[in-house]
Order: C-alpha cells, then sequence, then structure tokens
C-alpha cells in the first residue's frame, strides 16, 4: 500500500469509530453509486461505437417492423376504404 492510502485510511478509522463502521460505509456507497450514475448518464461507461451500432440495428429494426405492419393491415384498410365507398349516405 502507498502512504497516501495509508493515510487516508488512518483519517477514516477514527470517524468509524465514532459513527459506527455501517454509517461510514453508506457514505462510502451512495458516493459510489453517484459517480456510477454520473458516468452513466454522461455516456462514459459505454463506447461510443457500441452506442452508434446499437441505435443503428434499433432503427434498421423498426423499419422492417414498420414495413411487416403496413403490409399486414393493408387488407384491413383496403376492405375499409371499399366500406367507405360503398356507403350510400355520402
Amino acid at each position: 500500500m502507498d502512504t497516501e492510502r495509508i493515510a487516508d485510511i488512518e483519517r477514516l478509522l477514527p470517524l468509524a469509530e465514532k459513527y459506527g463502521l455501517a454509517v461510514l460505509l453508506v457514505f462510502i456507497l451512495l458516493f459510489v453509486v453517484i459517480i456510477q450514475w454520473r458516468a452513466v448518464m454522461k455516456g462514459e461507461l459505454v463506447p461510443r461505437e457500441m452506442l452508434d451500432r446499437a441505435e443503428e440495428d434499433r432503427d434498421r429494426l423498426q423499419a422492417i417492423l414498420d414495413k411487416e405492419r403496413s403490409e399486414f393491415m393493408q387488407p384491413s384498410l383496403d376492405v375499409l376504404k371499399k366500406l367507405k365507398t360503398d356507403d350510400p349516405t355520402q
């Protein structure tokens, strides 16, 4: 261990003794969680190439789903158009 880490531990030990180890560990864990959350929000944990590739895949798959949906709904739309033109009230 280098001397700086030992000095940090020596500073934290009186706090752990005074306030209890559980409270100290909660604050340390909270600090780590906040740092990780911030890194996720900034996009530092996911490489940019992976994010771009995932967005391209999502867009490609969404286009495929849109095409399938329009092909699936086309017969229903044709029936509705025929019903609309056959409506005697128009």
